[in-house]
């Protein structure tokens, strides 16, 4: 068949365009300690696949699982220098780099998993003190991970803070140095040691979260949980290499903010729906093991909150000295607490409308 001028030259175009197109296409390095399973690297894939569509196609995510490319502790690093484009980083392990995103991992009456990722991404976007932070990094702030609330897994009941006095227990950061404050004997411990330590009577009690106690089957060696749902470790989230970031036209840079915050949403309903069918299968019993819950009185819990508040206000005179208005950011993080605290409580969560 003989083509005319016109048509080759439509062709011509159409070619042209789908070059430019696949040339356009941009595939970002992510970096990830965590495996290739579990509901976060569900929903990391997620991200990636609402990145790919937001962009129109542009942005592409090549996930390194497993700390392959990067240790945990080198995430912020090597995204920094540009190792990976993208990564999931934990506060804690850069506190000095990141002061005051550590702010997320205090001990607060914030347990609400959307309530908590809503706030610190609202602060984590929009509060100079953050940008000035992670551009100090090298890194841009994308979106944000929760371990939801913190609770104790025990091998007898612990109904009250009489009976967590003199108790042998698991704990980290200032949750740990809160429970010592009331009593309890705490000894530092990876999660992957606990199992045994709670079998042998080395420890008594561990604090850990629904997800991790159903993850490494402590239930089978201490079947008592005592719900004090305390707070959250939200030093935990996404960023971008800055140079990346700053490559991106403003439509993908507009892809990157959707994505994130959308994320945020995502996360938080499999995070809180994922709390539930793990309690209740605990409850229920697996493999003949079922865990009993109990709770402090709402006395005992003001005494459990006021510990941790302690250590709020030493992060907040602690960064105050290295230059941040400690108070201020600390206030701007309660107001966003309470605002999303409000809109859940007069709207639900957004994926239940």
């Amino acid at each position: 068949m003989k083509l005319t001028r016109a048509a080759v030259c439509v062709a011509a175009i159409l070619m042209t365009t789908a070059i430019a197109g696949q040339a356009a296409a941009k595939t970002l390095r992510f970096a990830e300690f965590g495996p290739n399973r579990g509901d976060r690297a569900k929903a990391l894939i997620w991200f990636a696949d609402q990145l790919k569509q937001r962009s129109g196609g542009s942005l592409n995510i090549e996930f390194h699982w497993g700390s392959a490319l990067l240790s945990t502790k080198a995430v912020l690093k090597g995204v920094s220098d540009g190792v990976a484009d993208m990564g999931s980083i934990v506060g804690f392990l850069t506190p000095k780099e990141l002061r005051a995103y550590n702010l997320a991992d205090l001990p607060m009456d914030n347990a609400d998993e959307w309530v908590g990722m809503r706030a610190v991404y609202k602060l984590a976007t929009g509060h100079p003190a953050f940008k000035k932070e992670f551009d100090k990094a090298g890194v841009v702030y994308v979106t944000n991970y929760t371990t939801g609330p913190i609770q104790l897994v025990c091998r007898k009941p612990v109904k009250s803070i009489a009976d967590l006095k003199g108790k042998k227990v698991r704990g980290s950061g200032p949750y740990g140095k809160a429970m010592r404050d009331l009593g309890a004997a705490v000894q530092s411990m990876g999660q992957p040691k606990v199992f045994e330590a709670l079998d042998s009577g080395l420890i008594e009690c561990n604090q850990n979260y629904y997800y991790s106690i159903k993850a490494y089957k402590q239930y089978e060696v201490a079947p008592y949980v005592t719900e004090l749902n305390w707070g959250q470790n939200m030093s935990f989230g996404i960023v971008m290499n800055k140079a990346t970031y700053d490559s991106l036209s403003a439509a993908e840079k507009k892809a990157v903010a959707e994505t994130g915050s959308a994320f945020i949403d995502h996360f938080a309903q499999a995070m809180i729906e994922g709390k539930e069918k793990d309690k209740a299968a605990m409850l229920a019993g697996i493999g003949g093991k079922a865990i009993k819950i109990d709770k402090f009185s709402t006395a005992d819990r003001n005494k459990v909150l006021a510990a941790g508040k302690k250590y709020v206000n030493e992060w907040a005179s602690g960064v105050s000295k290295g230059g941040l208005n400690g108070k201020g950011i600390l206030a701007a993080y309660e107001a966003n607490i309470a605002q999303f605290a409000k809109v859940k409580a007069s709207k639900g969560y957004p994926w239940k409308k």
